[in-house]
């Protein structure tokens, strides 16, 4: 992997996280687009730490401001999809936490913090940031590539994570794992095979999703099952199985593309022909859910 921007089409590169942080980040990745201005949609991803060694990228979401990348931008769970503008050339390397993991690293709710970008620095201290953003100009010269500087980033959220005044508690770490377990079992799983596999009450559990994933388990199952229909229909090959179960999850075409349009910016037949939202939309960035869609 090098330095090297791209002359045309946007591009996006997954690298694995390495094997003991998969509870906090699903995973890092490498953003490049050339020079000019590139309009795109970002899907309703979950949260990231962007690093911007060339360029910038202005979000704008739903019901708020625009917002405008720093150097070192942290990006809160998204609760639907949003226009972005890339202000080229732009290099951008960075990681895509779990819901565990935005909880541990930040500290914040998901929904009370949502489809919102701010500087790394107004959240996590200097001192723990001091490692990215010295390699950050490194990046730049060429001294280290953006696969090397990935690892940088996971070795700070690591840092951070480990921090025993961010763990959230035991029970509700075990209720996330057990809704993640949920929202991979099945393509469109029942709540009632999530409410009958905790011990918790469904007020409570609720209450947690809520917080941990930004909305109730029912409108949750929603916006993954239109993502996961959007990666189907934007990678032939996966299963025709899958593809088959996509359609049968939906009372009709009108309601899949009103939920794909609402979760990643683009219609169902737009999704083959950007190749930029192919890559946002690999199976392989987006965690257990994702790699259940890769392994049938």
């Amino acid at each position: 992997m090098t330095n090297a921007l791209p002359q045309h089409e946007p591009q996006l590169e997954l690298i694995s996280a390495s094997p003991d942080m998969l509870d906090l980040v699903h995973t890092l990745f490498v953003m490049r687009a050339g020079k000019g201005e590139t309009r795109s949609v970002l899907p309703a991803y979950s949260a990231q730490l962007l690093s911007f060694v060339a360029g910038r990228v202005e979000m704008q979401f739903p019901e708020r401001e625009a917002r405008r990348s720093s150097d070192i931008t942290l990006k809160a769970p998204m609760l639907r999809a949003a226009p972005m503008i890339l202000d080229g050339p732009v290099l951008s390397v960075g990681a895509s936490f779990t819901p565990l993991g935005w909880a541990t690293f930040s500290g914040l709710a998901a929904d009370k913090t949502h489809d919102t970008a701010f500087p790394a620095d107004t959240l996590i201290a200097d001192e723990a940031l001091s490692a990215v953003k010295a390699a950050l100009p490194e990046c730049r010269s060429g001294a280290i590539s953006p696969e090397a500087y990935s690892r940088v980033i996971e070795d700070m959220i690591r840092t951070v994570c480990a921090s025993p005044q961010r763990q959230p508690r035991a029970d509700h770490r075990e209720l996330v794992r057990a809704i993640d377990a949920w929202l991979a079992s099945a393509f469109n799983p029942s709540i009632k095979t999530l409410y009958d596999s905790v011990e918790l009450g469904q007020r409570q559990v609720q209450r947690l999703c809520r917080r941990y994933f930004g909305v109730p388990p029912a409108q949750l199952i929603k916006r993954y099952r239109a993502i996961r229909a959007a990666m189907l229909l934007a990678h032939d090959d996966l299963s025709d199985d899958l593809r088959d179960e996509v359609l049968e999850a939906y009372f009709d075409q009108a309601h899949l593309i009103n939920d794909v349009r609402r979760y990643t910016g683009r219609t169902p037949r737009s999704l083959t022909r950007e190749p930029l939202a192919q890559d946002m939309l690999d199976p392989d960035g987006h965690g257990r859910s994702g790699k259940r869609l890769r392994d049938s």
